[in-house]
C-alpha cells in the first residue's frame, strides 16, 4: 500500500449554543464544578478535542448507514469489508493483529483530526441543570454545567490520507479520492445536524461550519 497524495481541509466551528465537552478539574472543591469543561494545561484555554471531534463524526454516519458490530451490536464498526466508507475513512474498531485480514481489509485510517484550538477571545458559562422526580414534579439533584458561551469560534483542521488502494473505492456516486471527500463531508453534514460534545439534547453543543476550504482553496461542502 502506497500513500499516493495528502488533502488538508481547513474551516471555521461556530457555537450556535452552548457548548460543553467534558474535562477534569485539577482539583476537587467543596462548591467546586461538577462538570467542567476541557482546557489546555497551559493557557486554560478551552479546546475541542481532535477524538471527540472524529468520535461524533463517525458515531453520526454509523448511525446512517447501521453500521456497528460486536456483541451487543451497539459498537464502532470493524467489519473490514473493502467498500465500507466507515472502516476505509475513519478505520476498523478493534483490529485485532492475531487474526490478520483477508486483501479486502480497507487498511489504515485515512482521515487524521487536530485538535481544535480557539480562535480569538471566548467566554465560559455556567448552566445549572437538575432532575426532576416524576412524582411530585420537584426539581432536585442540581449539578452545574460549565459551557463555553454561544459565539464562540474553534479551528477546523482535518487531514485526509489517499493511498493507491483508494482508486476503485465508490461513494455516494463517485470515485477514489472524490469519495473519500464524500464520506468526510456527509460526516461534517450530521455533526452539524446533530452537534457536539454533552448534552446536545438539552440545548447545548449546536455548531455551524463555515468557510471550508480543502487545500487552501474554498471547498463547498456546505
Amino acid at each position: 500500500m502506497k500513500r499516493m497524495s495528502r488533502h488538508i481541509i481547513e474551516g471555521t466551528i461556530n457555537c450556535v449554543s452552548g457548548l460543553h465537552v467534558g474535562g477534569a478539574d485539577d482539583q476537587l472543591e467543596i462548591g467546586g464544578l461538577d462538570l467542567p469543561v476541557i482546557k489546555h494545561p497551559d493557557t486554560k484555554e478551552p479546546y475541542i478535542p481532535g477524538s471527540s471531534l472524529k468520535g461524533r463524526m463517525r458515531s453520526e454516519l454509523e448511525h446512517k448507514l447501521g453500521k456497528y458490530s460486536g456483541k451487543s451490536a451497539n459498537e464502532p464498526c470493524g467489519c473490514c469489508l473493502a467498500d465500507c466508507p466507515i472502516c476505509r475513512v475513519f478505520g476498523p474498531h478493534k483490529f485485532d493483529p492475531r487474526h490478520p485480514p483477508g486483501a479486502g481489509h480497507p487498511g489504515p485510517t485515512r482521515l487524521l483530526v487536530r485538535d481544535a484550538q480557539a480562535i480569538g477571545a471566548l467566554a465560559l458559562e455556567l448552566k445549572t441543570e437538575s432532575g426532576n422526580d416524576r412524582a411530585t414534579g420537584q426539581a432536585g439533584n442540581p449539578r452545574q454545567l460549565e459551557r463555553v458561551a454561544a459565539g464562540a469560534k474553534f479551528h477546523l483542521r482535518l487531514m485526509l490520507q489517499v493511498f493507491d488502494t483508494d482508486d476503485k473505492f465508490k461513494y455516494a456516486g463517485k470515485t477514489g479520492k472524490d469519495a473519500l471527500l464524500a464520506v468526510v463531508c456527509e460526516a461534517l453534514g450530521y455533526v452539524q445536524s446533530s452537534g457536539i460534545g454533552g448534552g446536545i439534547s438539552r440545548g447545548s453543543g449546536e455548531v455551524r461550519i463555515d468557510g471550508m476550504t480543502l487545500d487552501d482553496k474554498p471547498w463547498p461542502c456546505n
